[in-house]
C-alpha cells in the first residue's frame, strides 16, 4: 500500500520517554478532532498505540525518514478536552513522560500494542485463496488469517490488493482490548394494542401474556433474562412469541455495573447537621472556586458534610469527584454514597478486572453515573458537568503514584478543579504539612470541625514503654484490654506499625536513633561497613556500638512483623477471633469489603492490620485500639517520619470509641516522652505542627521549600553512577541546593542498579528549569549503556 500525501504530527508513546514523535498522517485519516485520538503507529519492527497531540508543532523539514501513521483507533478523542488540559498540565510540572501520563488518563487495555484485522466486504470469488477462510462481514486477525493461505502465496500483498480494490478494508485494535459483554435484549415487533393482545392470549398462554404485558410497559427492549424472571416464564415461552412474529431479538451490548456485588441496602435519611457541619457546608457551598481544607477530628462528620454539599451539586445537575487513599477505602465510600444517591454511583479502581473499569468509565463519560469514587487514577474520570471534587483523607501517602508517571493525585486534583472553576474539598483530621500551610497562608479556606459528633468523646489514651513488656510484642496492659473488652461483646483494633521496616539503627532500650547534623534526617544503617549515612546530603558516621544516650549495646533494624503478633494473640488470648487485614490477606478481587464487612458483622473479635486498618473505616463496637510499635516510623530515613508516625497514631486511635461506649487507646513505644508520640496520643495537631514546621523551616522541608528527585537506574553496575554524575556536575545554581550524587538507599531493585540525587529550593520554576537542563543532558549522553533518568517532583518516597 503506498505512501499517500498527509501532514506531520507529533504523536506520544506510552514509552519513559520525554520526546514525541513526527509521524505522516494520511489524508483519509485527517478528519475531526483529533488532539488526543489513539492511532496505530510502527515503532521499530513493533506497532504501538500513539496518541496525536495537535498542539505539538512537527519540525518543518525533518532530517530524517517519516513513517506514516497506520491506522486510527478513535473516531473523536476518549478524553474531554478539559482533560487533556489536565494531562498537559500534569507532564509539564511532573516532567513525566507524555505518552505515559495519556495512558494513565485512559481505561487499562487502551494502550500499548496493536493487531491488525481485515473485515472482507464481498464474498470471496470461487477458486479465490480466501474462500472457506473469510466469510463477508467477517473481521478477523491478519495473522491468522495468514497462516491459513498457501506458504509460497504472498498472503499479505493478496490482502492489499483486495483493500486496494475496495472488496475489503483493514483496521487496528489494542492486542490486550478489554472484552465486550453483550446481551439478548427483546422488545415487540408491533408496540401497538400490545395489552389487548396480551390479554387476549391469557387463558391460553399465561406466561407469553406475561411478557407481552411487560414489554407494553415500556419503550425501550428489555434484556431477555430480566423480562423472563418478571413474567415468571421460561425460555419456550419466549421462542414461541419470536416465532409467531410478534416479539424480536436483539443482541447488544451490556455495561458491568461494579455496584452490582456491593451490598446497599435502602435509602439513608440524612441526619441533622450538627453547627460546625452546617457551617462548613455553607463556607464551602458560598464560595464555590476555591479549595477547602476541612480539618476535622476522627468521626466529626466530614462525610456528612461532603453527601450534603454533593447533594447540591446533584441537584443542580452537575457530577461529582471522589478521591480515596486506596482501594481498602473504597467499600465503604461506595456503600454510603450508594444508600445517599441510589443508582448514581460508579467505581473506578485497580482491583476492577479492564472490562469492568472501561464499562465503569464509560458511564461516568455518558452521565448515566454522574458520581465515581477511587483512588488516585480516578482524577482524570471524564464526569460531564463536574461540580465538585472531594479528595477524602488528604493527607494520604497513597496519592503520590511512586511510578512513571510520579504524580500526586490530590494535587492534580486541585489543579482540577482550579481550572473548572469548581470547589476542592480536601478532608482529614491530620492535615499533610504542605495543605495546612497552604490553609494557614490564605491559599486555601480553612474549615474546622473541632469535635466529634453528638459531644462523643475523644478516646483516652494510655502510653506503655516497650522496654518495661514482659512480652516482646505485646504488653500486659493490651492483652488485658483486649480480653476486657472482648468479653463484653466490644471489638477491638489492633495495628502494627511497619512502616519501620527500614535499615535505621535504633537503641532498643531508649530508641534513639542519630540524625544527620545537616539534614534533621534519621541516619540510614549500612551493615557493610558498619556506618551511618544520609541519603540526602552525603554525611557519614560510624554505626553506634553504645547508646550515647543510655549506654545500651543492643539495636534494632527492623520492626515486628504481623505474623509473629497473629500468633502471640492466638497463643495468649485462644478464645479471641482474630481477622487479618494486610497486603498478604487482601490479595483477591473483593477481599477488602469480604474483611470489613465481616468485622462489621460481628465476626471477629479483633482486626489485626498494618496501615490499611486505620484509614476511615467506621465501626461504633469497637471501644479499644492498641498500637504495637508506635514509633518505629520516627527512625525511617525520611524527613516525614514524624509527620507519617503523627498521622498513622492519630488516624487509628480515632477508630476507638466512635460509637455510644467510650473509647481507649493504648500505644505501646520505646520513648514514651517523644513529643511526635505525645502530640499524636493527645489528638493535638496544633502542637504537632508547631514543632514539626519549625524544623521544617530550618532545612527548607515543605510547605517551607520544594524538592525535585534524580534517579538513575541500569544494570550497569559501573555505568549508573558515571552517568548520573555527568548529568550533574559543574552546575552553579544559587537558589537551588543539590546533593551529590549517592546510592540510593535501596541500592538494587529488579537487578536495576540505582543512584540518586535531591534538588532542594524554594523556587518551582528554578527546580522546574534545573529538572530541564538536567533531562536535556540526559538526552545527550551517548551510549547510555540501558542508565535510565526518573524525575520526581515534590517526592513522597526518598528511597
Amino acid at each position: 500500500m503506498g505512501s499517500s500525501p498527509g501532514r506531520l504530527v507529533q504523536v506520544a508513546l506510552n514509552r519513559p520517554i520525554w520526546c514525541t514523535y513526527t509521524y505522516r498522517l494520511p489524508e483519509r485519516l485527517d478528519h475531526g478532532d483529533l488532539d488526543g485520538c489513539r492511532v496505530a503507529v510502527p515503532l521499530g519492527k513493533d506497532r504501538l498505540i500513539g496518541y496525536i497531540l495537535e498542539n505539538e508543532d512537527p519540525p518543518e523539514t525533518p532530517s530524517y525518514e517519516v513513517r506514516e501513521i497506520l491506522g486510527r483507533l478513535d473516531r473523536s478523542p476518549m478524553l474531554p478536552g478539559e482533560i487533556m488540559r489536565l494531562i498537559r498540565w500534569c507532564w509539564s510540572y511532573y516532567q513525566a513522560p507524555p505518552g505515559m501520563m495519556m495512558a494513565a488518563a485512559h481505561p487499562p487495555g487502551t494502550s500499548g500494542k496493536v493487531i491488525r484485522r481485515i473485515t472482507l466486504l464481498t464474498e470471496p470469488a470461487a477458486g479465490h485463496p480466501l474462500e472457506g477462510l473469510l466469510r463477508k462481514d467477517e473481521t478477523v486477525e491478519v495473522s491468522s488469517l495468514t497462516e491459513g493461505l498457501e506458504s509460497d502465496l504472498d498472503s499479505l500483498k493478496l490482502l492489499d490488493g483486495l483493500v486496494a480494490a475496495g472488496k475489503a478494508r483493514f483496521s487496528w485494535t489494542p492486542k490486550s482490548s478489554p472484552s465486550r459483554l453483550t446481551e439478548i435484549a427483546v422488545e415487540p415487533v408491533d408496540r401497538r394494542n400490545l395489552t389487548s393482545l396480551a390479554h387476549s392470549i391469557r387463558k391460553k398462554a399465561p406466561r407469553q401474556a406475561e411478557i407481552l404485558f411487560h414489554l407494553a410497559m415500556t419503550d425501550e427492549p428489555l434484556a431477555r433474562k430480566a423480562v423472563l424472571r418478571a413474567a415468571g416464564a421460561s425460555l419456550s415461552s419466549m421462542a414461541s412469541l419470536v416465532k409467531a412474529g410478534r416479539v424480536r431479538e436483539i443482541r447488544r451490548e451490556k455495561l458491568r455495573d461494579p455496584m452490582a456485588d456491593i451490598s446497599i441496602t435502602g435509602q439513608d435519611i440524612p441526619p441533622k447537621l450538627s453547627e460546625a457541619q452546617y457551617r462548613a457546608m455553607r463556607t464551602i457551598l458560598d464560595n464555590p472556586c476555591g479549595t477547602h481544607l476541612l480539618h476535622g477530628v476522627t468521626g466529626s462528620g466530614k462525610t456528612e458534610v461532603y453527601l450534603r454539599v454533593i447533594s447540591n451539586v446533584i441537584e443542580k445537575g452537575g457530577s461529582a469527584l471522589v478521591l480515596v487513599p486506596e482501594i481498602s477505602l473504597t467499600p465503604l465510600t461506595v456503600s454510603r454514597f450508594g444508600r445517599r444517591f441510589p443508582g448514581l454511583v460508579t467505581v473506578l479502581h485497580s482491583g476492577m478486572s479492564p472490562g469492568e473499569r472501561m464499562d465503569s468509565w464509560t458511564m461516568a463519560r455518558s452521565g448515566e453515573r454522574r458520581i465515581v469514587i477511587g483512588p488516585r487514577s480516578a482524577v482524570f474520570a471524564p464526569l460531564p458537568d463536574l461540580g465538585v471534587i472531594v479528595v477524602d483523607e488528604e493527607h494520604d501517602g497513597s496519592y503520590k503514584q511512586n511510578e512513571l508517571p510520579r504524580y500526586n493525585g490530590r494535587d492534580v486534583a486541585v489543579v482540577r478543579g482550579s481550572q473548572a472553576g469548581i470547589p476542592v474539598i480536601l478532608g482529614s483530621a491530620s492535615p499533610s504539612m504542605e495543605t495546612y500551610g497552604n490553609a494557614l497562608s490564605g491559599r486555601y479556606s480553612l474549615i474546622q470541625l473541632p469535635e466529634r459528633i453528638d459531644g462523643v468523646p475523644m478516646p483516652v489514651t494510655s502510653l506503655v514503654k516497650a522496654g518495661d513488656m514482659k512480652h516482646p510484642l505485646l504488653s500486659d496492659q493490651l492483652l488485658a484490654g483486649i480480653g476486657k473488652r472482648t468479653a463484653k461483646g466490644e471489638q477491638c483494633i489492633v495495628l502494627i506499625n511497619r512502616r519501620g521496616f527500614s535499615p535505621v539503627q535504633a537503641c532498643r532500650n531508649c530508641g534513639l536513633t542519630r540524625e544527620c547534623p545537616d539534614c534533621g534526617i534519621n541516619l540510614t544503617y549500612h551493615k557493610k561497613g558498619q556506618a551511618l549515612r544520609c541519603h540526602y546530603c552525603g554525611y557519614w558516621e560510624p554505626a553506634m556500638v553504645k547508646c550515647p544516650r543510655c549506654g545500651f549495646g543492643v539495636f534494632s533494624h527492623l520492626g515486628p512483623g504481623i505474623q509473629k503478633v497473629q500468633e502471640a494473640l492466638g497463643e495468649l488470648l485462644p478464645r479471641t477471633r482474630i481477622i487479618r487485614m494486610d497486603s498478604d490477606t487482601t490479595r483477591g478481587r473483593r477481599s477488602h469489603w469480604d474483611i470489613l464487612r465481616s468485622f462489621a458483622n460481628g465476626e471477629g473479635d479483633v482486626l489485626l492490620g498494618t496501615q490499611m486498618v486505620a484509614k476511615g473505616h467506621d465501626f461504633s463496637n469497637v471501644t479499644l485500639v492498641g498500637i504495637i510499635a508506635a514509633d518505629m516510623g520516627l527512625s525511617f530515613p525520611d524527613f516525614r517520619a514524624a509527620e507519617r508516625t503523627f498521622q498513622l497514631i492519630l488516624q487509628v486511635a480515632g477508630r476507638a470509641g466512635r460509637g455510644s461506649l467510650p473509647g481507649e487507646v493504648i500505644v505501646q513505644t520505646l520513648d514514651p516522652d517523644d513529643k511526635t508520640i505525645l502530640a499524636a496520643s493527645a489528638h493535638d495537631y496544633e502542637t504537632f505542627w508547631k514543632d514539626e514546621s519549625a524544623v521544617r523551616e530550618v532545612f527548607g522541608y515543605p510547605p517551607f521549600g520544594h524538592l525535585v528527585r534524580f534517579v538513575w537506574s541500569g544494570l550497569d553496575k559501573v555505568a549508573v553512577p558515571s552517568i548520573a554524575r555527568m548529568c550533574m556536575m559543574e552546575f552553579d545554581q544559587e537558589d537551588i541546593l543539590v546533593s551529590p550524587v549517592q546510592e540510593a538507599a535501596f541500592s538494587r531493585i529488579g537487578r536495576r542498579w540505582r543512584w540518586s540525587a535531591l534538588a532542594r529550593s524554594g523556587s518551582r520554576a528554578a527546580l522546574a528549569s534545573f529538572s530541564r537542563e538536567v533531562r536535556r543532558r540526559m538526552d545527550g549522553i551517548t551510549p547510555r549503556k540501558g542508565v535510565r533518568l526518573e524525575i520526581d517532583v515534590d517526592p513522597n518516597n526518598l528511597l
